[in-house]
């Protein structure tokens, strides 16, 4: 479980740190919803959703990519797109987080009677997904991360191969 965590925040800081540089044109664009808001926002090809129940809050932001984030019965749900990538999180409980950063890159977590984070990170061409129903978590590609921290099931896609964790028996 260190080794995810190490891995996670290591993905995180990446993120940061790609959003935070880059050329001054880049399109940005960023929606925040709570109290039954839905807020879209598309400047071109860059584009946020948020979308929020009574009790959700949902953030999302797009950086030349696209962002979208619903969230339910107190989620609280992140969604970031960066150069190309999508981040897509919805949930009705708990945590979901997805980031996509690079073309083609696609992040997906959900979250459903799910108290804790779940995460995906996905960078150039490659997938992340996190699906709470079902405990299933599915890394493809060169650059892929997932975690759900309910079931503690995760996987990573690197290019020397795919790793997984397997959910502990219930």
């Amino acid at each position: 479980m260190k080794v995810i965590s190490v891995v996670g925040v290591s993905a995180v800081a990446v993120g940061v740190y790609l959003c935070s540089t880059g050329n001054a044109s880049a399109t940005q664009v960023q929606c925040d919803s709570d109290g039954g808001r839905d807020i879209t926002v598309v400047a071109g090809t860059t584009a946020c959703r948020a979308t929020a129940g009574d009790s959700g809050h949902a953030r999302a932001a797009g950086y030349d990519g696209i962002g979208f984030a619903q969230a339910d019965a107190g989620a609280i749900a992140l969604g970031l797109g960066v150069s190309g990538g999508i981040g897509a999180s919805e949930g009705s409980e708990g945590m979901p987080i997805a980031i996509g950063v690079g073309p083609q890159a696609y992040a997906f977590t959900s979250l459903h009677d799910a108290t804790g984070p779940g995460v995906s990170f996905a960078m150039n061409g490659s997938l992340a997904q996190v699906i709470s129903d079902n405990h299933s978590v599915t890394c493809l590609g060169s650059a892929a991360l997932a975690w759900d921290s309910r079931s503690g099931t995760s996987c990573l896609a690197t290019p020397l191969g795919v790793w997984r964790t397997a959910a502990p028996d219930r």
